[in-house]
């Protein structure tokens, strides 16, 4: 049963020229979605070097947090000042230098020579 007017008219395309048609809509798609997908991409690599760098941050706050943990008794108060060079009142800074054999440290006599003095 047919109604009167409501006949299709196909118009009739080549698959040549209907494949040729899917390629520039696809291509027209990508082009379009580039954007988008190069963003996301940079965004990716954005939020990778930033949880990096939120990682060694968090990893020297860890150690910030043990110095002065440290730092608030006074056995770690005192060890870090040692450490740094402090001494009590009374206590005299002793200075170790290993010597390599071929000159002599600062304040130290002059080397002997072997022989008959002058």
């Amino acid at each position: 049963m047919t109604v009167l007017g409501s006949r299709r008219r196909g118009v009739r395309v080549s698959s040549r020229v209907f494949w040729i048609a899917v390629a520039v809509v696809a291509l027209a798609g990508m082009v379009k979605l580039y954007g988008p997908i190069a963003t996301a991409r940079r965004q990716e690599e954005e939020l990778s070097r930033l949880r990096l760098e939120k990682t060694a941050l968090l990893e020297d706050q860890q150690r910030l947090d043990a110095h002065k943990r440290q730092l608030a008794c006074d056995a770690g108060l005192e060890a870090t000042a040692r450490r740094e060079g402090y001494v009590r009142n009374g206590e005299r800074r002793l200075v170790f230098v290993r010597s390599t054999g071929k000159e002599a440290p600062p304040g130290d006599p002059a080397p002997r020579q072997k022989g008959k003095p002058r």
